[in-house]
């Protein structure tokens, strides 16, 4: 009983610090563009007849928000021949047919990373399986927000009808019926699954179980 306190105390002490921490400033804005970047390329990777750009969100005073970023999209074909376009006719002002999604940082990928993180360095492990383990999950959940984003750029690119990557009215039903899975809470959940296949299994729990189940037995 001992040994599952100590746990819950550590993994609720490790996400509040890592959490405050993750709120200073700099360190918010280096994640902001790190995440940024990386789903750029990824993105663009993954659509690479698409034009995938990046911008600021910025708030009613004009400040940009470190949790939140657009993620904007469109033909690069069309955006090209506006260009042209506006050269040709000296235009000094025009719009560009561009599309958006806003993308949460702290929804999307800080909650579920850190969940883990904590679940993890709260566990009763030597070091080295920990960090195995630990970085092995990481990257699983961070390749699963990386592919709906994906799937959410697919969607709306289907929906903002910009003559690029089409899909089929029940390949889009069945997608947006993925997406609407693919909550924050799922997101824990599957954090917790990690945890429970790289973390718990390799952990002091499985003798604290195996010994609970034999004083019962006996």
């Amino acid at each position: 009983m001992k040994e599952i306190l100590r746990f819950v105390l550590l993994f609720i002490l490790t996400y509040a610090a890592v959490m405050l921490l993750l709120n200073i400033p700099f360190i918010q804005n280096g994640i902001q563009q790190s995440v940024r970047s990386v789903v750029k390329v990824f993105v663009k990777a993954s659509f690479p007849n698409a034009y995938i750009d990046t911008q600021d969100y910025k708030d009613a005073s004009g400040k940009a928000d470190p949790n939140v970023f657009y993620l904007t999209y469109g033909n690069p074909e069309i955006i090209q021949a506006e260009h042209d376009y506006a050269k040709r006719n000296q235009l000094m002002e025009y719009k560009i047919s561009t599309y958006s999604i806003q993308l949460y940082i702290f929804q999307l990928f800080t909650v579920p990373l850190v969940f883990i993180l904590s679940l993890f360095l709260a566990s009763p492990m030597l070091w080295k399986p920990k960090l195995k383990f630990l970085l092995t999950s990481l990257s699983i959940m961070f390749m699963l927000i990386l592919l709906k984003t994906d799937m959410l750029i697919l969607y709306n690119i289907n929906m903002s009808q910009i003559g690029l990557y089409k899909l089929e009215d029940q390949d889009m039903a069945n997608l947006l019926r993925f997406i609407s899975m693919l909550t924050l809470g799922f997101s824990v959940m599957l954090g917790f699954i990690l945890w429970l296949v790289f973390g718990f299994r390799n952990s002091q729990f499985v003798q604290l179980v195996d010994s609970f189940f034999k004083n019962i037995k006996q």
